[in-house]
């Protein structure tokens, strides 16, 4: 009788147990084993890009999670192909940072065909097939940018001077078109502001080049806009080579370089992005999906305004 007893209890607990790992999966895991996700750059040559995927790469480890990467370097067939190619070999989901929003579409909607999520970083891809936006709200960050702009001449008493501002941007880059908006958004009432025409920046040669050129045909430029890291770094050349401390820059991306250049007074002011948090976030996000939890459309990371009053807070000498 007693070892009846004893048999029935251990055979309880035994029961007990199995049915506790049964269900005791971690948030991370399917039942089938490791979770695979496929992950597409835009390039890891810029900074930016590579502290998301720095992000990502920390969240996966923490989580458990299996990647598969690629860097297409601004290449879209290079791109598309990869994706299809995590597509073939059946990953759980997709984090991709565009290199052409409107090209990607049809092989984000192919994954989303196949019940493949698809978070998208950084850059707006428009298509019901991408489960989430994870990135900066670009044009608010603009908006932020121009509104510290327009008070800086309010408090300077600039408000009755006419100012030039030059542009240096990429025409091609939604990300960086969006910021150029709001920026000018911000100013539409500033009378005494004028733009000159945009000019092309995307890498940092082009840029010093762009901004070289501004200087020779419009000496009486006061400021300069620059919509990306590459294009802040090459117009601080072309400043620094022109020896000229009486035209300053406004832009986006910290960088150490560029936070010595709000230091010494050549940059006025830039928005600062959280790469990092946009990569552990996107990883996270597109964990969630795949575990089939409800997800916002759209997942802002917020941003930080940078000039000489915080620049030491966050890059110290």
């Amino acid at each position: 009788m007693f070892m009846k007893k004893n048999l029935l209890v251990a055979m309880m607990a035994f029961t007990l147990l199995i049915a506790t790992a049964c269900s005791s999966g971690t948030a991370n895991e399917k039942e089938e084993g490791q979770l695979t996700v496929g992950v597409s750059t835009i390039t890891l040559q810029h900074q930016f890009f590579i502290e998301i995927d720095k992000g990502i790469k920390k969240a996966a480890d923490e989580m458990g999670v299996k990647l598969l990467t690629n860097d297409p370097n601004q290449d879209l067939a290079k791109q598309v192909s990869a994706v299809e190619d995590f597509i073939q070999k059946d990953v759980d989901g997709l984090i991709l940072m565009a290199t052409d929003n409107a090209g990607v579409i049809p092989v984000v909607e192919e994954a989303d065909g196949l019940g493949i999520p698809v978070v998208t970083a950084d850059a707006v891809v428009d298509s019901p097939g991408v489960t989430t936006f994870i990135g900066t709200a670009n044009y608010e960050a603009g908006e932020e940018l121009g509104n510290y702009f327009k008070k800086y001449l309010e408090e300077n008493k600039k408000a009755d001077e006419k100012i030039k501002v030059g542009v240096v941007t990429s025409i091609k880059s939604l990300v960086q078109q969006e910021r150029l908006k709001g920026f000018k958004s911000a100013l539409e009432d500033v009378n005494n502001v004028e733009f000159l025409n945009d000019q092309p920046g995307y890498d940092r040669e082009e840029s010093m080049r762009t901004v070289e050129n501004i200087l020779q045909a419009n000496p009486d430029v006061d400021y300069i806009f620059a919509s990306a890291e590459n294009g802040v770094l090459g117009s601080l050349a072309a400043l620094e080579s022109a020896k000229t401390k009486d035209i300053q820059i406004l832009g986006f991306d910290v960088n150490k370089e560029a936070a010595i250049g709000i230091k010494n007074g050549h940059i006025l002011a830039m928005i600062q992005q959280q790469p990092e948090l946009i990569g552990e976030t996107a990883l996270k996000t597109v964990v969630d999906a795949i575990n089939g939890k409800e997800i916002d459309k759209n997942i802002s990371v917020p941003v930080i305004l940078m000039d000489q009053k915080n620049v030491n807070d966050h890059f110290k000498d």
